[in-house]
């Protein structure tokens, strides 16, 4: 079996992507990155795989899909941060075709459709963490910075008074920031700490120990995969229904 082959969602500077592509290109993970898909086209994120390509000869593929380029149709009425229908359907083609293992969410700033949470992540009636390949990744505690992104994060840990610091890799849900927690990172709070000196500590802490995470559950993933096909197999051997876990 190679490597888990990996699609990113992102919609800023994705320096944390960057930082999951080099290590897989380098060796640090066994997984390859093959797709980036920006919601917008001026993200900063598009330079950076551009960048890495040049620099290692590697093949990350782009694409830009948000409302510019895949506008809500007539009487189509959404909130803030949805996804349009054609977005949906543009999504839900480039992950089918490309056959991902993982899309993991990387400071993208769309609220991912039901139909595509229903397909890579968290269903009703799981009951493992690993049946799920859809994850995001989060700056701040949970659930006490659910719903809040970038700065804000971290303006809220520091006016709330909350004990620590934190970023998070979770299983996506349909809801903001709701699907289970897979790893959480905590750092302390230093007496001169501001939002942005604190926004800052923590992308450099997600750079240095995302890719790593994203390694782990990919691997696990197939563990659980491969176990409950065996024990599948076994039943069936016996004459016997096994369950998922």
């Amino acid at each position: 079996m190679g490597k888990a082959l990996l699609a990113v969602l992102a919609s800023g500077e994705g320096t944390t992507a960057e930082a999951l592509i080099r290590a897989c290109l380098e060796g640090e993970i066994d997984c390859e990155v093959g797709l980036v898909i920006s919601s917008s086209e001026s993200a900063g994120v598009l330079g950076r795989v551009d960048r890495i390509n040049q620099q290692y000869g590697s093949r990350v593929a782009t694409a830009c899909v948000g409302r510019k380029s895949h506008p809500a149709g007539a009487g189509e009425r959404l909130r803030p941060g949805d996804q349009t229908s054609a977005e949906v359907a543009a999504v839900e083609q480039l992950l089918r075709e490309g056959g991902f293992e993982l899309v993991v969410l990387m400071g993208y700033l769309k609220r991912v459709a039901p139909s595509l949470v229903h397909q890579f992540g968290w269903r009703q009636g799981y009951t493992s963490r690993y049946q799920a390949q859809m994850l995001n990744i989060h700056p701040g505690p949970l659930p006490e910075t659910k719903g809040l992104y970038g700065i804000e994060v971290q303006r809220h840990v520091l006016e709330e008074g909350l004990p620590y610091a934190a970023h998070v890799v979770h299983v996506v849900a349909e809801d903001y920031d709701e699907g289970p927690v897979v790893f959480e990172h905590r750092t302390p709070l230093l007496a001169n700490d501001t939002p942005a000196a604190l926004s800052e500590r923590i992308k450099s802490l997600q750079r240095e120990q995302v890719p790593r995470d994203i390694g782990q559950f990919a691997t696990r993933r197939r563990k659980y995969s491969q176990a409950l096909q065996a024990g599948r197999a076994f039943g069936e051997r016996l004459g016997q229904p096994i369950g998922a876990e």
